[in-house]
This record gives C-alpha cells, structure tokens and sequence, in this order.
C-alpha cells in the first residue's frame, strides 16, 4: 500500500514539473505580447528612460542623442548631449525650461509648441512608440535588459507620428518585453532617411517603472 502510495506521488510530482515547465517554455502569443507592453508602457504613469541616436550622414555615423531622462505625469526632465552639445530641460505641463549651456542659467517659455517638434523624442520619449499598424510580429528569442528577463520581437510598423514618418522611412522595430510585467524595457529603432536613403538607429531604455519620481521647475528660473 505503501508502494502504491509513494509510486502515485512520485508520478504527481513528475506531472506538476512537467506542466510547469510546459507554461514556463510556452510561448505567448507575439502579437498580443506586443500589444500588451505597447499598452503597459503607456499606462505608465512614471518611468526613467535613456536616448541614443546615431544617423549616417555622407557616409559618416555621427552620434546625434545621447540622453538620460525622467517622467511623471506630465512632467519631463532631460539632460545629455543633443548634436554635440550639453543640453538640459525640463518641461512642467505646458511650461518648458532650458539651461542656457553657456552662462549655465534657466531660460523660461511659455509656449514650448516648437520646442516640442524640434525635442520631439527628448521631451516625450513614447513618441516613437505611437504605431498606426503593428504588422507582422516575429519572435527573436529571450535576452536581458537592466538584469531582467525579456522576450524580443521585431516588426515592422506603419508609424502614427506626422513629424517621425515625415522624415523616416523603412522601419523595424526590435522590442524587448520583460516577462513579469510585460512592459517594454527596451526598443531598438531602425530606419531610413527619406531624402538621402541612410540609416538611423536609436535605442531607447525604460527603467523605474511605475515608481515615485519627483520632477520640480528650477527655482534661479527667469
């Protein structure tokens, strides 16, 4: 009886890390876990997040972003190198300060519409994320970002944003999804000049997620 008992527990126990292993190797399917961590990304109400650009230009590669930035609500703050020079913002609703890198003092506006398209990806980040179509989405393995764990996949998307898709052609999306949130950790962004036909890439971190960030306008500002 004892045997039997054992022999049943034994044969239970190999079940549940079969089927444990089954949901844990399964994969979801692509194009729902795309648009999940499309949709998670921007639920987020906070968020660290990292900007590098690099664009061939007459055959060069020239590195054109390279930034670190914050966002709470509406509020952003940025600071890095823009086209080789020092750049900081920081952008509260509608109001928008830049420290001036030269006399290193906080310059106000009021009227940031212009700021906006110029700073387009610096002051909101997820602008390169608004996609009209997802298209065809294509599994590419497992990989780390900020030592989580992430399902890659790439596609190529029909883009949303006028001011991106005005001047880029061509793209193909790598995104890495972190498998316990299912949120976008990473996107890597390739594309084509329209006019010229070279390439752009730029790669863009989210970290922080969801945690308190607190974002404050300068207090030397004019």
């Amino acid at each position: 009886m004892t045997r039997k008992i054992i022999r049943g527990l034994t044969v239970l126990i190999l079940l549940l890390v079969v089927g444990g292993a089954f949901l844990f190797f399964r994969q979801p399917d692509p194009q729902k876990m795309v648009e999940l961590g499309l949709e998670n990304i921007f639920r987020a109400e906070s968020f660290a997040y990292s900007v590098t650009q690099q664009q061939y230009v007459e055959g060069k590669n020239r590195l054109l972003t390279r930034i670190n930035g914050y966002k709470s609500g509406e509020s952003i703050h940025v600071q890095g190198q823009l086209a080789g020079n020092k750049v900081e913002m920081i952008k509260i609703n509608n109001t928008l300060y830049n420290r001036d890198p030269f006399t290193n003092e906080w310059i106000k506006f009021n009227d940031i519409s212009v700021a906006q398209k110029v700073f387009l990806v610096e002051l909101d980040p997820l602008s390169t994320l608004q996609l009209k179509e997802i298209g065809e989405v294509v599994p590419k393995g497992n990989a780390e970002v900020d030592n989580k764990s992430c399902r890659v996949y790439t596609i190529k998307p029909s883009i949303q944003n006028q001011i991106i898709e005005r001047f880029w052609t061509d793209f193909e999306y790598t995104l890495y999804i972190t498998r316990g949130t299912k949120t976008i950790a990473k996107a890597e962004i390739a594309a084509k000049n329209k006019e010229t036909g070279e390439p752009m890439a730029m790669t863009i971190e989210f970290k922080d997620i969801g945690r308190k960030i607190s974002i404050q306008p300068p207090e030397e500002a004019n």
